[in-house]
């Protein structure tokens, strides 16, 4: 049997257990240190005297409490579980293949019901990775990645088919008015998420595009008139909802 040659020298071999637990390890430590300064700040201002030396110690609270943001989210990406080369890499959602297996699935399932699909594309993703970093804007999508978790049902399918681009296949019956609904509580959720924790003035909004899939019609069309509804919101002025028959 002909032996396995090495990876070679850009596609590092992955890091053993011990290595991963080392870094891991440095992330808890360092949100173990920004969180004890926080308590450190807030026993401060608890114990400030009167309302002058309050707003001198709220106002040391302030860096703190963002150190202890940003160490967190270190944190919760150390702690994300491996990536198994299915689906995107960064987000660990769905990639296009992905959706387009689970487009298919659903559209067997359902076979008499339109498969509505909910477009949301960060606005101004380009400005975040040029004013504050490449890595910013990975966390960014990240934690996009993490709302559209929190904000949706075990049946319905999450995927990242292109840059800024997500998408959230409603599983089962749902109607263009509910669809509607969903995609304006997603877009409350992205802008009311505490972005400051991953740098000093960052805002994010995401712009969202409704369509239904048709029984029979394929999966690219369906997203073209998302895409299209989405594109729309960031003409009339982004971080907003519309919907493409």
């Amino acid at each position: 049997m002909a032996e396995l040659a090495p990876p070679p020298p850009d596609d590092p071999a992955p890091a053993p257990p011990a290595a991963r637990r080392r870094a891991g390890d440095g992330d808890l430590d360092a949100a173990l240190a920004a969180c004890a300064a926080l308590a450190t700040r807030l026993a401060a201002l608890d114990a400030a005297p009167d309302r002058a030396a309050q707003r001198r110690a709220l106002l040391q609270v302030a860096p703190v409490l963002q150190a202890a943001g940003v160490a967190l989210a270190h944190l919760e990406a150390a702690d994300a579980p491996p990536h198994d080369g299915a689906g995107d890499a960064l987000t660990g959602l769905a990639d296009r293949a992905g959706l387009d297996a689970a487009g298919a699935a659903l559209a067997l399932q359902y076979p008499d019901t339109p498969l509505m699909l909910v477009a949301a594309d960060v606005d101004h993703l380009r400005h975040v990775n040029d004013t504050w970093s490449r890595a910013t804007g990975d966390a960014v999508l990240r934690a996009v990645a993490a709302v559209l978790r929190a904000q949706s049902r075990p049946q319905d399918v999450l995927a990242r088919p292109d840059a800024g681009l997500f998408v959230v296949a409603l599983g089962g019956p749902v109607s263009t008015t509910r669809a509607l609904l969903v995609a304006e509580r997603l877009r409350a959720a992205i802008e009311g998420h505490a972005w400051a924790a991953l740098g000093a003035g960052l805002q994010v909004t995401a712009s969202i595009g409704v369509a239904a899939r048709a029984p029979g019609e394929s999966l690219d069309e369906a997203l073209a008139r998302a895409r299209a509804a989405l594109q729309e919101c960031k003409r009339a002025g982004r971080n907003q909802v519309r919907a493409r028959a």
